[in-house]
């Protein structure tokens, strides 16, 4: 999928927004279990508003890739566009508990962060 004519080879995959997870869990187990991490917030909203580009970049990029699929296929595309929109919700109920948690320290973190994620992934 990812070499189909007109993807963006850079734009995130499912795998990414599932590594994203792991990352929002992992760092939310390190604080509950009393671990010091420096910078803790910032890596909560990095990770949590990285997985919100991610879901950005994963959408045009699976409607470009199904554009010319076998009628058989149609079955397994809906299925994969519900499942889409269960990761778009649970993204986005994420980021929400992030905001209310954080306050307005939420927007400060995030534009600190915001030239970080401008960095390509490799």
């Amino acid at each position: 999928m990812r070499v189909a004519p007109g993807l963006n080879t850079y734009h995130a995959s499912v795998a990414d927004i599932g590594y994203g997870f792991d990352a929002v869990q992992g760092t939310i187990r390190r604080i509950r279990q009393g671990e010091s991490i420096d910078l803790a917030k910032e890596m909560l909203v990095f990770d949590l508003d990285t997985l919100r580009i991610s879901e950005k970049q994963l959408r045009p990029n699976f409607e470009l890739a199904v554009k010319r699929a076998n009628p058989d296929a149609f079955y397994l595309i809906e299925q994969s566009r519900y499942l889409h929109r269960q990761i778009f919700e649970a993204i986005k109920e994420a980021i929400r508990l992030g905001r209310a948690l954080l306050g307005p320290e939420w927007e400060t973190i995030r534009a600190k962060i915001v030239e970080i994620q401008a960095i390509p992934r490799l």
